[in-house]
């Protein structure tokens, strides 16, 4: 994959990853971090980084957010490295549009299922069901806006 292709993935997956967060905060608004799976892992993520003490409310949601946008971005490049071979095997836009929304599921599975004690048990936290429910959904936001902006 040529760099421009690089560049394009990522900013596919900024823009994907955006619309993504603006999705998830009505959900904040209205339950907290306990309401989006993705914002108490990236705590969990920041507090281990900077070090903090392990209560996600020490962590700034700007660094939360910001984590968010920065992992978003490197799903997009992930996924645009993976398109030469999708596109080999998916000749419509639309197997295209429907690999980004199962790539984006996949990331759901991993961070939110599989991921998601090691998560609890780092972080001292509890991932709501709900938060988990919000992070599919929001994920699924994230596949089709992604397969979408690689597809312009």
């Amino acid at each position: 994959m040529a760099w421009p292709n690089v560049l394009l993935a990522a900013i596919a997956g900024l823009g994907a990853v955006i619309l993504m967060t603006l999705f998830e905060f009505p959900f904040w608004k209205k339950w907290g971090l306990e309401g989006v799976a993705e914002w108490q892992m990236n705590s969990v993520i920041v507090s281990k980084t900077a070090r903090r003490s392990r209560r996600t409310a020490e962590a700034p949601i700007s660094w939360m957010i910001g984590g968010h946008l920065f992992h978003g971005t490197v799903a997009g490049v992930v996924f645009g490295l993976f398109l030469p071979f999708i596109a080999l095997l998916a000749t419509s836009m639309l197997a295209i549009l429907l690999a980004a929304l199962l790539y984006s599921t996949i990331l759901w599975a991993i961070f939110s299922i599989m991921l998601r004690g090691t998560f609890e048990a780092a972080g001292g936290v509890r991932i709501s069901n709900r938060g988990v429910l919000v992070a599919l959904l929001s994920h699924l936001v994230y596949g089709f806006f992604l397969g979408l902006f690689v597809l312009l």
